[in-house]
């Protein structure tokens, strides 16, 4: 995939080393669907051993008496659910009624410790404002602000947030809670205002971007409930005997945000550690390019990097003007390591540049580094196979496939390659998801340097997320490309380049880390960070401005013209 852009009189771009592809000639690959790994999932026959659990202690009070139960409404619905159920469950001590007629109630702020909810602030995925103040929460709740921001948040969410956010002005509407995200998305307000809402951490979902409060975000695993104000204490008041019993019944979660429950991935565009990228390593030190996108790359729970490009001992010196037969020296091993990566793509159509011997060599180099390889393989039925990956509960399967070509970057029957992409990845998926995967799907599609997908690339990667895949990444994006949401699943169309030297236009010097928040097996948010590339190696931090500008040119290209900005 790495080539440097040419600019030739023909419909669409392609690679200078002059190779179009050739769809009609894609091997045929029929993709493992009976392969997957049991570990993790659940048996389908019930265990042999059998397991004594002790029954609670009798409520001590006359048989013919039950105690009535009920909660608040500022009490979150799932924990409302949880008691209700716990009540029908055990008739005979207890019975649901309204809060002012009961015995017990559940209720926030106050009685017994029983659960403890996180809750965040989201805006609609399309907005430039990553993080805002407590007090300009507080004066936008009120409606006190000079520019208030809108607000809208359910029923429960509105009776919760008013001891914290105090009495809610006009610029608050309450909704019906299956509402809320609906209405979020179609309403997003025009430049001049923001819209925001407020709900519990595990409502989240992709299409709602997290804002940090006052700094801190409830998507990190160095959240510290402490100081984060949104965080709703739910309690059990009543006679004291009667809330014991209660308490010894209770066996619903007690938080809604479970941190051996949460997930960071990390997914990335193209690396070649090739050219004139290879030739500032060696001039700058093998680490140097990944500095400060390390610093994301790192912290993340599971790695993702695509490099498109084998290792070989006889690689030559770096050529800063060199030609588009790519391989990289061995010593640059040392800058994926560093980047921390978990699962390397291999669905890279430079992949066999420098014959099939190599490819297989790196595949070693990689398995014995502890990484796990997808996309690609020593022979096509190896390259059909996911990287199977399982963090903290979360069983995640990462797919991918080439459908550019060349043909001899292509694995076969009896030789390396990349995955072709021959029509039956979306089985693939499904089953994949019908075994309790979160699948992640990265396609190597045809090079276009724009920020809006085409036509033909939309339709592609809408096909493999209504396949089942929670996320869909381009992984062909030399140039920063716009997303979609789509059969309930984030795509990204290009990511643009991480480790590559093309500084010839500003759509390839931006890059994406796009770091999926995975919770409860559950694709809860996305947190994008933006670099800048320079000296033709090393991305860096984009300023504000820069964000700002990026941001809007790929949202646009999204089709989503109305952005909520600071």
């Amino acid at each position: 995939m790495f080539k440097r852009l040419c600019i030739l009189g023909i419909l669409w771009l392609v690679a200078c080393d002059g190779r179009q592809p050739l769809p009609t000639l894609q091997p045929t690959a029929v993709w493992p669907v009976t392969a997957i790994p049991q570990t993790g999932i659940p048996p389908t026959s019930p265990p042999t051993t059998a397991v004594t659990v002790a029954a609670p202690a009798p409520y001590p009070s006359p048989t013919t008496t039950r105690i009535s139960l009920s909660a608040e409404t500022a009490v979150p619905q799932s924990v409302i659910t949880a008691a209700q159920k716990m009540a029908q469950q055990n008739l005979t001590h207890y019975r649901w009624t309204m809060p002012d007629q009961a015995d017990l109630v559940l209720t926030t702020g106050a009685g017994q410790p029983l659960a403890q909810w996180v809750y965040a602030v989201a805006a609609p995925f399309a907005t430039l404002t990553d993080d805002i103040t407590l007090a300009d929460l507080r004066a936008s709740w009120q409606g006190t602000a000079v520019s208030p921001a809108s607000i809208l948040v359910s029923e429960v969410v509105l009776a919760a947030m008013m001891p914290i956010l105090g009495q809610p002005g006009s610029t608050v509407e309450g909704v019906r809670e299956e509402e809320v995200v609906a209405r979020i998305w179609a309403q997003q307000p025009s430049t001049s205002g923001l819209l925001l809402t407020i709900l519990p951490f595990d409502q989240l979902t992709p299409t709602l971007k997290v804002l940090s409060l006052d700094g801190i975000s409830p998507l990190t695993h160095e959240f510290p409930a402490g100081p984060y104000p949104l965080i709703v204490n739910v309690g059990v008041v009543g006679e004291a005997t009667a809330v014991a019993h209660f308490l010894t019944l209770w066996d619903a979660p007690t938080t809604n945000r479970d941190p051996a429950k949460l997930s960071r991935v990390a997914l990335t565009g193209v690396t070649a550690l090739v050219r004139a990228t290879a030739s500032r390593m060696e001039q700058q030190g093998i680490l140097w390019p990944g500095e400060e996108v390390g610093l994301v790359l790192r912290t993340a729970d599971i790695t993702h990097i695509s490099h498109e490009v084998s290792f070989a001992p006889d690689c030559p010196d770096p050529d800063p003007v060199g030609g588009t037969t790519f391989c990289s020296r061995d010593v640059y091993f040392g800058l994926i390591q560093d980047m921390g990566a978990d699962v390397v793509e291999l669905t890279g159509n430079h992949l066999n540049d420098w014959g099939p011997e190599n490819t297989l060599r790196t595949v070693d180099m990689y398995e014995a580094a502890g990484m796990r390889t997808f996309g690609g393989g020593r022979d096509l039925a190896e390259a059909a196979q996911p990287a199977f990956v399982t963090h903290n509960g979360n069983q995640i399967a990462f797919v991918g496939c080439n459908s550019f070509g060349p043909t001899f970057a292509w694995a076969t029957t009896t030789a390396p390659g990349a995955m072709p992409c021959d029509g039956s990845l979306p089985a693939h998926i499904a089953s994949l998801r019908q075994a309790g995967y979160l699948v992640i799907a990265t396609l190597q599609f045809t090079e276009h340097y724009q920020y809006a997908p085409t036509a033909d690339q939309e339709a592609f990667f809408r096909e493999v997320a209504e396949a089942g895949a929670a996320a869909v990444s381009g992984s062909q994006g030399h140039h920063a490309q716009g997303f979609a949401f789509h059969n309930g699943a984030f795509i990204h169309y290009g990511l643009g380049n991480l480790f590559f030297d093309q500084m010839d236009m500003l759509g390839t010097r931006q890059t994406f880390v796009d770091t999926y928040i995975v919770y409860d097996g559950r694709l809860l948010s996305v947190e994008l960070w933006t670099g800048l590339i320079e000296h033709y190696a090393r991305p860096r931090l984009m300023t504000p401005a820069e964000r700002a500008q990026l941001l809007t040119a790929v949202f646009q290209a999204s089709g989503w013209l109305t952005l909520s900005s600071d």
